[in-house]
């Protein structure tokens, strides 16, 4: 039998498998977020071996959403997000060097406008495909949402 730990990992990992690269990225903010916050829930019961695990994860993460943009097709957007994720990670390297939970809250709140955005962009694009399997004699896709 599964703890309620094991079921979230297997949930979360299932999620990670099936997770279309546009979900997959709502994910990784997501998991980010929470490894935030309890990276700071960490810092403040002074478990810094707990908060360096954590930021260290949201490091790895970054870098990864980092490394996957394509600068060439993503033109002027590509460009930014590649600065505010090197800013990003510059800025958890200094609050695990230093436990300071509120560089940790300024990078959470970048993470938050990212995945709010997101998420806004991903409705338009249901929207968009929506409307255009409507209109179509000849549907390509049946959009289950």
């Amino acid at each position: 039998m599964y703890n309620n730990n094991q079921n979230a990992n297997y949930y979360f990992e299932n999620s990670i498998k099936t997770a279309s690269p546009a979900k997959l990225v709502e994910l990784l903010y997501q998991n980010s977020i929470e490894r935030i916050n309890k990276a700071i829930k960490a810092i403040e019961n002074k478990n810094f071996s707990e908060a360096n695990k954590q930021i260290i994860r949201v490091e790895d993460i970054v870098t990864e959403l980092n490394v996957s943009l394509n600068l060439e097709k993503g033109g002027e957007i590509a460009k930014n997000l590649r600065a505010l994720y090197n800013y990003m990670y510059q800025r958890l390297l200094e609050s695990n060097t230093k436990k300071d939970t509120e560089i940790l809250k300024e990078v959470r709140s970048f993470l938050q406008e990212l995945l709010d955005t997101w998420k806004e962009i991903l409705k338009k694009e249901v929207k968009t495909s929506r409307e255009l399997n409507a209109k179509s004699v000849d549907p390509k896709f049946d959009l289950q949402y």
